[in-house]
């Protein structure tokens, strides 16, 4: 099914269901497409406009989806470990019940995203700018986050075990009780009870 693709096609409305999706030197366009049992691991995405697209149950480990504009999307139930988002712009889009462990999110630009129920764990966000973005119950277990400010970013319903990140950076976060405790270790505070 992916295998008849010419330069510069754009595809609106289509379905497609249980398939490889393969590395092409094609730019191509895809408009309110649904994806679900598609295999694009490892496949270079940089060429490849997704707009208002829904993914389930998907698998795009290790895949190179790097400086590119992503707006309107649905990621459910899919498998993104390894992937490189770096230098993108993700706006209006959603991840929910994703396992996103080990990906790049460096210099990306967010604007009204969520992440919902995922797994992040060892994910990098250097020099990222987040407006509206939402940490729904989310594993960032030793996550990187350097020169990205958190300021009011809610933090409070996810994992944020042995996070890797400034004390600048986190000026204003929001969490709960226990991360509060996980953020003492990074200040070397040692809390004993009284007696």
């Amino acid at each position: 099914m992916f295998n008849e693709f010419v330069d510069d096609e754009t595809f609106y409305n289509k379905e497609y269901f249980d398939d490889k999706f393969s590395n092409t030197s094609y730019y191509l366009t895809f408009r309110d497409c649904s994806f679900t049992n598609i295999d694009f691991s490892n496949c270079d995405l940089e060429k490849i406009d997704f707009k208002d697209c829904k993914f389930k149950n998907c698998d795009f480990r290790n895949a190179n989806f790097s400086n590119n504009g992503i707006r309107g999307l649905t990621f459910i139930n899919c498998n993104l470990l390894g992937i490189d988002f770096s230098g993108s712009i993700l706006i209006e889009s959603i991840i929910s019940d994703s396992n996103l462990d080990y990906s790049n999110f460096s210099l990306v630009k967010f604007n009204n995203f969520k992440f919902n129920n995922c797994s992040l764990k060892n994910a990098s966000f250097n020099e990222v700018k987040f407006k509206k973005i939402e940490f729904n119950y989310c594993n960032l277990e030793e996550v990187e986050i350097l020169h990205t400010s958190l300021d009011k970013i809610k933090l409070n319903t996810c994992n944020i075990n042995n996070i890797k990140v400034s004390l600048e950076d986190l000026r204003g976060v929001i969490v709960n009780i226990r991360g509060a405790l996980d953020l003492s270790l990074l200040l070397g505070i040692k809390i004993e009870e009284d007696g």
